[in-house]
């Protein structure tokens, strides 16, 4: 499952927030303190906007984006081929 720490007050937060349940998948989101960058629960060197992926820590807004981007056409994959269908290309061969 992934984590989202971020600020109460931030409008990149927002964005990335409202991006992670568009992709519909498991994640929490905690808010850490209300003044200042640095998220409660998290080491010192690490401010929020943070992603916590399994093992990865993805600090700052861009990149969290970008690995979104990445999570969301992992995703669309996955919803295509979760079924024993048989795809085809705009050609008609089998994917």
């Amino acid at each position: 499952m992934l984590r989202f720490v971020r600020t109460a007050q931030c409008r990149k937060c927002d964005a990335i927030q409202e991006t992670l349940e568009s992709l519909c998948l498991a994640h929490d989101v905690r808010v850490g303190m209300t003044h200042g960058p640095r998220a409660s629960g998290l080491p010192a060197s690490v401010t929020a906007p943070v992603l916590i992926d399994g093992d990865r820590v993805i600090e700052g807004d861009e990149p969290i984006l970008k690995h979104l981007e990445e999570l969301a056409a992992v995703k669309a994959l996955w919803d295509k081929y979760q079924t024993d269908a048989c795809y085809c290309d705009e050609e008609g061969r089998v994917e």
